[in-house]
């Protein structure tokens, strides 16, 4: 599978980053007068332009690499959008993206560390560590940051991790009463399709979390909050079949790539 390519510094851009998102509305005229309106959702599209400066070579010969191997607009590839949330339902962890051990309770509707009522209790019913996790199609091998909120009646101590099959990476944090928004960095050595991130709680705990996010760079930003779709574009193209650097200097190259991909 081909993915765009990060940078040496983690991330996938840098700023700024324009993004635009285009729906249609589909209309129909009736002959009473009445008139109907539906969403085309076929033709929903996203749009990024990324503006590069001070490209190493080796930054530069992997965009050119994939440009090359995608002929241009002819090929996709994966793309993680750097100003979204790569987890869906972020929210609601009872959906079934999240998969969760047999034992592991989630309630909905508690109150969450910004006033509202988006919060999830966890609790761990048996007498082993129960976990929670999404499954995310991303390159296993490039840098991530996997954050949350997490507050307990209770003081105790949880786990963050990241996977692939054959590679765990673990990080203890402690949780206390008031919210707390805790972060793990994430890059594993294996070189597969997909990633799982999760939170592992002991026997017998119980804990509210909320705003489950994963981002492709070191540290996380703001929060944002998703439903049904997240910021893994698996069918990205780029929106031009030229690709043209400026060199500023030595292993200096600049550059702007526009991309596409659709939203359905």
């Amino acid at each position: 599978m081909l993915y765009y390519p990060q940078l040496t510094t983690g991330s996938v851009c840098q700023f700024p980053v324009s993004r635009e998102v285009k729906m249609r509305t589909v209309t129909n005229d009736l002959f009473g007068g009445d008139t109907i309106r539906m969403a085309d959702t076929g033709c929903a599209a996203v749009r990024w332009q990324l503006r590069y400066k001070n490209l190493t070579d080796g930054e530069w010969s992997a965009l050119e690499q994939l440009f090359e191997a995608t002929e241009g607009r002819f090929g996709t590839f994966t793309f993680l959008d750097p100003t979204d949330n790569l987890l869906m339902w972020s929210e609601d962890w009872t959906q079934k993206v999240w998969n969760a051990d047999p034992l592991l309770t989630v309630t909905v509707g508690r109150p969450d560390a910004l006033g509202g009522t988006s919060a999830m209790q966890l609790t761990n019913n048996a007498q082993a560590t129960q976990s929670i996790a999404q499954s995310v199609p991303v390159a296993s091998w490039f840098q991530y940051c996997w954050s949350c909120f997490v507050r307990s009646d209770a003081p105790c101590r949880v786990q963050l991790m990241s996977m692939t099959p054959g590679e765990e990476q673990v990080q203890e944090i402690a949780v206390g009463a008031q919210w707390n928004r805790v972060a793990m960095p994430a890059h594993l050595s294996t070189k597969q399709d997909g990633m799982i991130f999760g939170i592992q709680l002991p026997a017998g705990f119980r804990i509210d979390v909320f705003g489950a996010q994963v981002e492709a760079q070191m540290a996380a930003g703001y929060y944002k909050k998703t439903v049904d779709r997240a910021g893994v574009h698996s069918s990205t193209r780029f929106d031009s079949d030229a690709l043209t650097r400026t060199g500023d200097g030595p292993n200096q190259s600049a550059c702007v790539v526009n991309l596409m991909s659709n939203l359905s």
